[in-house]
């Protein structure tokens, strides 16, 4: 009886230990056999993988995925990689459509074990962030994708995530909240202003991380001279390029949907910011949508600017009293409030661009100096901002005498190019607008032939003195 006992026990114990192959981090890999089955498989599939062998790849990576989920966490990228190129080889519907099926159970189950994956690797997972791939793979890949899934999975994933959300996931929220609100806009028109409201407010957050980045990669390579340092920093540059671009897209998606604008918006909330002039929340919301969308002169955002701005000090309610101030005139007090908000402000992106628009109010007042040190204050915060170096050359161009020979002053307009042109450089998103500015103010710059009898040749340096009183090259 007591042999029969510790054989049941035994027996019980190897079952148990067979249950827990490839499932728990002790036994990711399996045991005895098991264990160089996978590390056979793995090596089989990734190679065949490197060499996009995917046909061969496929069943030694399906081996890992089924039997041993836990095994590595590149199971899941790597099945992704391969199982997008067999769905973009294959012309057979049916199979294609399997394909798609298993893409999305790698997001599953990746989802599934994410807290036994976090385990075995130092590169921070989240499940909102898998969540967010899943759908955009569902409608990359699903015909006929449902809408209400798709929305469903991406909401889900940016509230999970917020300011972490991937700016693609961000940008295709509202792309679905637009269509959305088209299907049925009784039943969506509130929800796509906050769904507005929320992927501009993440995407900022985006914005602000990368320029984290790319100011501590900038700072290193100035101390250590690493040019790797120098490429991370450029790598996320471009990401901030791309982030811009979905930014104005979700401006796009919102404005191009006929949900509100600026005089929808101010008819909506204009009538119960009185009944709501204590409400904090509300005032921030009414303020928040009204200044992304750039309808900073309607009564609503003036309003509830002004109310907001008594109840808690913000750098979004202080510009928006500033806003009204200049609206009566009073620049001065405008300025004070401007001042106020950047000082407020703890995002650089949204600093930055306060700053710009307090440009913009010295610019449209004729003080270039003091125009000039707003946009210059917006590039130090943001130096992938390409707006603040059109309005520098535009002040410039408004006000290039500085010498007593027309000819000289001509050559200030060498200077609005250099400005324009790295606008260009730094900020693609307004290429075309630097552009035009450029066709235009090509046509100011003096003759080679005139300023030859001054004693000046092309690429030779020249101060442009004045209140200006920078150095740029003649051409």
């Amino acid at each position: 009886m007591k042999k029969q006992f510790l054989l049941i026990v035994s027996l019980l114990a190897t079952v148990g230990a067979i249950a827990q192959n490839g499932i728990t981090n002790a036994y990711r890999f399996g045991q005895g056999e098991d264990s160089i089955k996978c590390i056979n498989a793995i090596s089989v599939y990734s190679l065949n993988l490197q060499n996009k062998s995917y046909a061969e790849a496929y069943p030694h990576w399906k081996e890992v995925f089924t039997n041993y989920p836990v095994a590595r966490v590149d199971t899941y990228t790597k099945g992704e990689q391969l199982l997008k190129a067999l769905i973009a080889a294959t012309t057979d519907a049916t199979k294609k459509a399997e394909y798609v099926n298993e893409l999305m159970s790698v997001y599953d189950q990746q989802m599934k074990y994410i807290d036994k994956l976090q385990e075995i690797t130092k590169t921070p997972l989240s499940a909102g962030a898998v969540l967010g791939k899943r759908a955009l793979a569902y409608i990359s890949y699903v015909p006929k994708a449902s809408l209400d899934s798709a929305y469903n999975m991406l909401s889900k994933s940016i509230n999970m995530e917020k300011g972490m959300s991937e700016y693609v996931v961000t940008q295709q929220f509202m792309k679905m909240s637009a269509q959305k609100y088209k299907a049925n806009k009784a039943e969506h028109g509130e929800q796509i202003i906050q769904d507005y409201l929320d992927a501009s407010t993440y995407v900022v957050e985006v914005l602000d991380k990368y320029n984290e980045r790319i100011d501590f990669y900038g700072k290193r390579y100035k101390e250590t001279s690493d040019p790797k340092d120098s490429v991370r920093a450029d790598g996320y540059g471009k990401m901030i390029d791309a982030a811009r671009i979905a930014r104005s897209n979700i401006d796009a998606y919102f404005i191009n949907s006929g949900a509100a604008s600026c005089q929808d918006l101010d008819t909506i909330y204009a009538p119960k910011i009185e009944e709501n002039k204590e409400n904090i929340e509300y005032l921030n919301k009414v303020i928040n949508v009204m200044s992304m969308l750039k309808c900073t002169e309607q009564d609503a955002y003036l309003t509830a600017s002004e109310y907001a701005l008594a109840i808690n000090p913000t750098a979004k309610a202080a510009m928006g009293v500033g806003f009204r101030y200049f609206k009566k005139g009073e620049v001065d007090k405008a300025m004070e409030l401007f001042d106020q908000a950047i000082s407020l402000e703890t995002s650089v992106t949204n600093k930055a661009e306060m700053c710009y628009k307090a440009a913009v109010v010295n610019y449209s007042q004729k003080k270039y100096a003091k125009a000039r040190e707003y946009a210059q204050k917006a590039i130090e915060l943001n130096s992938k901002y390409g707006m603040p170096y059109i309005l520098i050359a535009q002040c410039y161009a408004a006000a290039p005498n500085w010498h007593s020979d027309a000819i000289m002053n001509k050559c200030t307009y060498f200077l609005v190019l250099d400005k324009l042109n790295r606008a260009k450089a730094v900020d693609p998103s307004i290429a075309k607008e630097a552009q035009k500015y450029i066709n235009s103010y090509s046509t100011y710059t003096p003759a080679a032939d005139d300023l030859f009898m001054l004693g000046y040749n092309k690429g030779q340096a020249i101060t442009i003195g004045g209140w200006i009183n920078e150095r740029t090259t003649i051409r």
